[in-house]
C-alpha cells in the first residue's frame, strides 16, 4: 500500500494538507518500506499559468502545479476562494487526485473538509501522536504492524485498499 507524509524537510511529518508543498510518498508492505517519489506542490504565478500548455508535461497528472521528482520550486501554497475552514477548493481537489493511489495521508494538521473528502476518496488521515514521530519511526511501526495484528484503523485502511482494487 501506499503512503503519503505531508513534510517541509522529508524527515518529519510538519507540513498542513492544504499548503504542503512536498508530498513523500513510500509503498508499505509486511516485508518492509521503499521510497517511491516526492511530489513538489507550487504557487501557480501568472507566468505559469499562461505557460500552461508546455509546463503540462512537466508532471503525468497535467497539472502545473505539480511536479513529480526532487526538483522543482518551494513557493509558497497560492491562496484562492477560502472555504470556511481555511484550505481552498482547488488545493484539496489538485491533492486528492494526486494522491488517489495513497491509502494512508500523514499530516500535521488538517481542516474538516480536507479529511472528510480524503476519507470519502478512500484515503485515511492520519495525524502522528507526537514530534518524535518521525517518517522512519512511522514507516517502521506499519511495517511491524503489518506483520502482527494491525490496529482497527489500519485494518479499516487495508480493507479499503482490498475493496478499490477489486
Amino acid at each position: 500500500m501506499k503512503i503519503a507524509f505531508m513534510t517541509t524537510d522529508r524527515v518529519n511529518v510538519n507540513a498542513h494538507f492544504g499548503s504542503a508543498q512536498e508530498v513523500d510518498v513510500y509503498e508499505v508492505s509486511e516485508t518492509g518500506y521503499k521510497f517511491v517519489e516526492t511530489l513538489l506542490f507550487e504557487k501557480p504565478s501568472k507566468k505559469a499559468e499562461k505557460n500552461t500548455e508546455t509546463s503540462e508535461g512537466d508532471c503525468k497528472h497535467g497539472k502545473p502545479d505539480c511536479k513529480k521528482g526532487q526538483g522543482g520550486s518551494k513557493e509558497a501554497e497560492g491562496s484562492s476562494k477560502k472555504e470556511k475552514d481555511g484550505e481552498s477548493d482547488d488545493k484539496i481537489a489538485r491533492k486528492l487526485e494526486v494522491l488517489a493511489d495513497c491509502t494512508i495521508v500523514y499530516v500535521a494538521s488538517i481542516g474538516g473538509t480536507a479529511a472528510a473528502k480524503l476519507i470519502k476518496n478512500g484515503m485515511m488521515p492520519v495525524k502522528p501522536r507526537s514530534d518524535e514521530e518521525n517518517i522512519t519511526y512511522i514507516l517502521n511501526r506499519l511495517v511491524e504492524s503489518l506483520k502482527g495484528n494491525p490496529p482497527p484503523w489500519l485494518r479499516k485502511a487495508l480493507q479499503n485498499t482490498v475493496t478499490s482494487n477489486q
